[in-house]
C-alpha cells in the first residue's frame, strides 16, 4: 500500500504531518511523492488565510485526478473549521478534525468507500489534552521539529487559529526533557515549535514557564543546537531574556510577531502591546544579545488600514532592527471579529502594500547579512546541495543562509566558515581552519 502527503501551513503541521506518516510506515505502507500513484491521499490543511484554502481545495482536485480510486483524506486546520464547506467536495473520503488527526492512519485502514464524506471533527475548544507524539522519520534533514505547546488562549480579531487549534496546552517538561535528548543524538539543531510558544507551561501544575524549560534543556549534553519559533512579544520577559543572553546552545535567532506598526490597527486586533512597547523589546535583545537576528509576521490591509496608518507601519518598519519580514495580506476568517469590520481595503491596494513591504524585508535582510563580511559563523551543511551551483549550503544560527565549497563529509555537522561574499542573492563562506 502506498501514502502520500502534502502539508500546507506551519512547521507545526509539517511535523505533525511527520508523525502521522510514521504511522504508515510501521505498518507496512511505502510514502510515494503526491504527485506519484498512491492508495490513499491526505491533505494536512491550514486556514490562516483564504489562499491556504484555496490551495488546500487545489491538491485535493490533485490527488482526485492523479488516482481516482484512491482515499483522499483531509485533515488539520481547515478540516476543523470547515468541514461542512469540504463536505460539499465530491472528491473527498474522510474529513478529520485536529482532535482525532493522529488517528489518521486507524481511520484510513478501516475505511469502507461510501457515497457521502465520513466527517471525524469534534469540539476543539473543549480539547484540554496534549498530544504527546514522537517522531523519528525526519530523514534527510539536518534539524528536526519538536512541538512542545498547542493552541492558543487569545482572541485577536483577525485570527481563525483559537479556534481551529482549541486552547494552550503543553507537554510536561520531563517529556520534552527526554524527547529532545532521544532527537539530538541524530540531529544537529532541533527546532521548539508550537502555537503559541510564550505560553508554555502556564497550564501545567505546578505551572512553568519557557525560560523554566529552556535552562532544562540547555544541561542535556547530546543538544548541539536550538532554535524557538515565533513567540509573542509580551512573553518575552526579562527572566527570557537573560535565560536567551546566557545559553551556550540556543540559537541568535527569534521570530517575534508584530502584525502591524500603526497603534491603531494594533489596538484593532486585539494584539495587547503597542508599537513603543514591541520597540523597546526589540532593543533590549539587540542590545543583550550581539549578532541576533529578529524576523516578524506582518499584515496589510486591515480593516481601517488608510495610507496614513500603513506609512507609519512602514516607517517604523524600516526603524526598527528586524533583519526580515512575513508578509501576509490580510484575508477575512468567517467568524472572527474582523470578518465584520467596516472599511475593508481593496484587493489593489493590499496586493502594493504588500509589494512594498516584501521589498523593504529584502533591504533589511541584505543590510543584516553584509555586516557580518568576514566574520566567522556557525553553519549545519544540509544534504541536499544548491542546485544552482552544487555548493554546501546550510543555515547560521542567526538565519543567515550560507553556501560553501566543500565535500559531503561536513554534512549534517556544524561548521565553521568565514564569511568571504555577500550579495542580495548569497552568502558565500569558506572553511575555517
Amino acid at each position: 500500500m502506498k501514502i502520500a502527503i502534502h502539508t500546507l501551513g506551519c512547521k507545526n503541521n509539517q511535523l505533525e504531518s511527520s508523525t502521522i506518516l510514521d504511522e504508515f510506515i510501521n505498518n507496512g505502507w511505502d510514502v510515494v511523492e503526491f504527485n506519484s500513484i498512491a492508495d490513499a491521499y491526505i491533505i494536512n490543511t491550514c486556514t490562516v488565510t483564504a489562499k491556504s484554502d484555496s490551495h488546500s481545495r487545489s491538491f485535493i482536485r490533485k490527488a482526485k485526478k492523479t488516482n481516482p480510486d484512491a482515499i483522499i483524506v483531509v485533515i488539520g486546520c481547515y478540516a476543523q473549521t470547515s468541514a461542512e464547506e469540504l463536505s460539499k467536495i465530491e472528491d473527498i473520503d474522510l474529513i478529520i478534525g485536529n482532535v482525532d488527526k493522529f488517528r489518521t492512519f486507524e481511520l484510513v485502514n478501516n475505511y469502507k468507500k461510501s457515497a457521502l464524506p465520513d466527517i471525524i471533527v469534534k469540539d476543539v475548544l473543549k480539547y484540554k489534552e496534549f498530544d504527546e507524539k514522537k517522531v523519528f522519520s525526519a530523514s534527510g534533514r539536518t534539524r528536526i521539529n519538536v512541538k512542545v505547546q498547542d493552541g492558543c488562549n487569545y482572541r485577536c480579531s483577525y485570527c481563525i487559529v483559537p479556534f481551529a487549534r482549541g486552547p494552550s496546552r503543553s507537554n510536561k517538561i520531563e517529556n520534552v526533557v527526554k524527547q529532545i535528548a532521544d532527537v539530538s543524538k541524530h540531529y544537529s539543531e532541533v527546532v521548539l515549535t508550537g502555537i503559541h510558544l510564550g505560553q508554555y507551561g502556564l497550564d501545567l501544575k505546578p505551572d512553568v514557564n519557557l525560560s523554566v524549560l529552556l535552562r532544562e534543556l540547555e544541561n542535556i549534553s547530546s543538544l548541539k543546537r536550538l532554535r524557538l519559533s515565533s513567540i509573542d512579544p509580551l512573553e518575552i520577559t526579562d527572566e527570557l531574556i537573560e535565560t536567551l543572553s546566557n545559553s551556550k546552545k540556543i540559537c541568535r535567532h527569534l521570530h517575534i510577531s508584530l502584525q502591524s506598526a500603526d497603534n491603531d490597527i494594533l489596538y484593532s486586533m486585539n494584539r495587547r502591546y503597542t508599537v513603543e512597547q514591541y520597540s523597546d523589546i526589540i532593543n533590549k535583545l539587540t542590545n543583550k544579545i550581539d549578532g541576533l537576528a529578529i524576523g516578524s509576521d506582518i499584515i496589510v490591509g486591515f480593516p481601517g488600514e488608510d495610507n496614513i496608518k500603513f506609512e507609519n507601519t512602514y516607517n517604523n518598519l524600516n526603524e526598527l532592527p528586524i533583519c526580515y519580514l512575513h508578509v501576509f495580506s490580510y484575508s477575512i476568517r468567517k467568524g472572527t471579529i474582523a470578518s465584520n469590520m467596516p472599511d475593508q481595503v481593496p484587493p489593489e491596494i493590499k496586493k502594493e502594500r504588500n509589494k512594498l513591504l516584501k521589498e523593504l524585508s529584502d533591504k533589511k535582510n541584505y543590510q543584516f547579512r553584509k555586516g557580518f563580511k568576514d566574520k566567522i559563523l556557525e553553519i549545519i551543511p544540509e544534504f541536499q546541495r544548491d542546485r544552482n551551483n552544487n555548493a554546501l549550503k546550510g543555515l547560521s544560527d542567526n538565519y543567515i543562509s550560507v553556501q560553501l565549497d566543500a565535500d559531503d563529509s561536513y554534512k549534517g555537522s556544524i561548521v565553521p566558515v568565514k564569511i568571504i561574499k555577500v550579495t542580495k542573492n548569497n552568502v558565500v563562506g569558506v572553511l575555517n581552519s
